[in-house]
């Protein structure tokens, strides 16, 4: 179903959340249109099979997005809609509603007050968009799809910011998709205060497997692969440098290193299932987390490998 099928089987339904709004700043139905469609298409995707490529939608399936309507924190959703548009109005309600919010959150992690101002200026930014593609604002608030509460999505994106700046291991374990963040906003946002306990032992359950997970996927790469990161992320050799090394062009060598960045995450999906029998809810679960605060010493992963290969160079060339 495209979008504008799904405007027009959709209209009234539409129309009708959108006025149940008390702010709607300065977002169109069609803007609005646009948002649901994108949260109902990430979370229903059955409904845009071939047989509805027409905007023919059954009793069952409008019942079925109608409900998923209302289970929509659709203020939360109109906001986040307005702020990637750039409404002023809206972002100075944001402003002011969400930035001592956020400052908290980034002080919690950070334990450090001028971190945490870094911390949540990086937020604010990324959340504006200050990266353009075809002309276009890329704003992080395109990715809020309405489950869950904003303040609960927002926490996860200071946890996912938090890690690329300063955790080495988030450039190896990331969180590729944006579900991943809404997954990691809900299990934060669901947990009673009552059950501090028990997240906390699933918590530590996640960070044990995943860094176990993690050192045998690096035992697991090849000596280049592992040569490869050390020289990129430890030695901070430029791609050109690297490519002098290898002889080959760096474009080649950033190539290189998005696929041992993949193989090693597909390793530690595989590992986690094999060797902790980890659903894969529980795979995403504890990748995210492991990517937001686990801190492993990734070079230490590098070099133990480095070492093994060099006894076992040298166990060889003895024999």
């Amino acid at each position: 179903m495209t979008l504008e099928d799904f405007r027009k089987a959709l209209r009234e339904e539409i129309a009708g959340t959108l006025a149940a709004i008390s702010n709607r700043y300065r977002v169109s139905e069609g803007d609005f249109a646009a948002a649901l469609y994108s949260s109902a298409k990430k979370y229903l995707a059955h409904l845009s099979t071939a047989e509805n490529l027409a905007g023919d939608l059954s009793d069952a399936e409008r019942h079925e997005l109608t409900g998923y309507f209302r289970s929509l924190n659709s203020e939360d959703l109109c906001l986040a809609v307005a702020c990637a548009k750039g409404d002023e109005t809206a972002w100075e309600d944001f402003f002011r509603d969400y930035r001592s919010y956020l400052t908290n959150i980034a002080r919690t992690m950070t334990q450090d007050a001028g971190a945490a101002e870094q911390l949540a200026d990086s937020t604010f930014a990324e959340l504006y968009g200050l990266r353009e593609t075809d002309g276009v604002r890329i704003s992080k608030f395109n990715f809020y799809s309405g489950r869950g509460s904003l303040r609960g999505w927002l926490r996860a994106v200071v946890f996912q910011l938090s890690a690329d700046s300063h955790r080495q291991t988030s450039r190896f374990v990331q969180t590729e998709e944006p579900e991943d963040i809404e997954r990691l906003a809900s299990t934060i946002e669901s947990q009673p205060h009552t059950q501090t306990t028990e997240i906390s032992f699933i918590q530590e359950r996640y960070r044990t497997a995943s860094a176990d997970a993690l050192k045998r996927a690096f035992a697991a790469l090849e000596a280049r692969e592992c040569l490869l990161l050390a020289y990129y992320y430890y030695d901070e050799k430029t791609l050109k440098d690297i490519g002098k090394l290898f002889d080959v062009h760096e474009a080649t060598v950033s190539r290189w290193i998005v696929k041992v960045q993949k193989h090693i995450r597909k390793l530690v999906e595989k590992s986690l299932m094999r060797d902790h029998n980890f659903n894969r809810q529980e795979v995403s679960e504890a990748i995210a987390l492991a990517a937001e605060e686990m801190d492993v010493s990734v070079r230490e992963y590098i070099y133990e490998k480095a070492e093994r290969e060099t006894e076992t160079t040298e166990r060889m060339a003895q024999n």
